[in-house]
This record gives C-alpha cells, sequence and structure tokens, in this order.
C-alpha cells in the first residue's frame, strides 16, 4: 500500500469517526434535553399537588375557626344573657352581627390569599411544563444539527478523500 492510499484511508476513517462522532453528539444532547423536561414535568406535578394542598389547607382552617368562632359566639350570648340583656335585639344582636360579619370577612380574606398562592403553584406547573417542552425541542433540534453536521462531514470528507485520490 502506498502512501498516498495510506493517507486515503485514514481520510476517509477519520471522516467517518468524525461523523459518527457528531450522530452520537446529537443523540445524547437528546437524550440529556429528554431527562430534563422529564425532571420538569415532575416538577410540575408536585407544584399542582401543592396548589390542592393549600386549598384543602385552607378550608380544614377555616373549618377550625368556625368552630371557634361559634364557642366564642355562644361564650358571648351567654354572657350577654347572664347580665339579663336579650341577645336577639339591640346593641348585643348589633355587637353578635358584627362579630359575624368580621369573622366572613376574614374567612372571604383567607380563601383569596389561598387562592392566590393556589393559582401561582398552578402557574409555576405551567412553567415546568413549559420548560420540559422547550428542552424537548433543543434536544430535537441537537438531533438534527449533529445528522446535519455529520452529512457535511461526509461530503467534505469524501470529497477530500477523492481530491487526495486523483492526486495520487
Amino acid at each position: 500500500m502506498s502512501g498516498a492510499e495510506i493517507a486515503l484511508v485514514a481520510a476517509v476513517a477519520g471522516t467517518a469517526i468524525t461523523a459518527s462522532s457528531q450522530l452520537a453528539a446529537g443523540k445524547a444532547a437528546q437524550k440529556a434535553a429528554n431527562f430534563n423536561a422529564s425532571v420538569n414535568e415532575r416538577n410540575a406535578q408536585a407544584k399542582e399537588i401543592q396548589a390542592e394542598n393549600i386549598a384543602r389547607t385552607t378550608e380544614f382552617s377555616i373549618q377550625r375557626s368556625r368552630e371557634k368562632f361559634q364557642r366564642l359566639n355562644d361564650r358571648t350570648q351567654m354572657a350577654v344573657r347572664g347580665n339579663g340583656w336579650l341577645a336577639t335585639t339591640g346593641t348585643p344582636l348589633k355587637m353578635l352581627l358584627q362579630n359575624a360579619m368580621n369573622f366572613e370577612e376574614d374567612v372571604a380574606a383567607q380563601r383569596l390569599q389561598s387562592e392566590t398562592k393556589r393559582l401561582e403553584q398552578f402557574e409555576i406547573a405551567t412553567n415546568q411544563r413549559l420548560q420540559g417542552q422547550l428542552q424537548r425541542m433543543q434536544g430535537k433540534a441537537a438531533r438534527e444539527i449533529s445528522k446535519t453536521q455529520a452529512v457535511g462531514t461526509l461530503l467534505s470528507g469524501g470529497s477530500q478523500s477523492y481530491a487526495t485520490y486523483k492526486m495520487a
């Protein structure tokens, strides 16, 4: 085998190895992107669970507060009656109604705050999913780019090898 033939074989082998490496790199980039996307999906699911737990926790808290308020309201009515007043008319009634209105306003504020936090968690989940989709798109693009680069390498290496062969 002459020196020119050895150079030709080496050029063809080098071109094939480079193209193969480019394809492998693209495949690895896509695998990494898919893994990252699956992590984003898992994070999104965790945020959705958090969002649902926020709503449940708030409702449990409101229920406990209602029970406490009811006990307080009952004690207030007993105190009013103990002083010889009617709890269903006049100032005592106004006081009980005001307490009830204040309590319901607090409940509404708790629910609003809870819903805001819940929606924030759903928004984070949506962003995680979008990030995952972007990761998959980037992985697919990396794979396609590696294919294009491999084809370019093969064409370039092939033309160089042919030129080397013709000169020999």
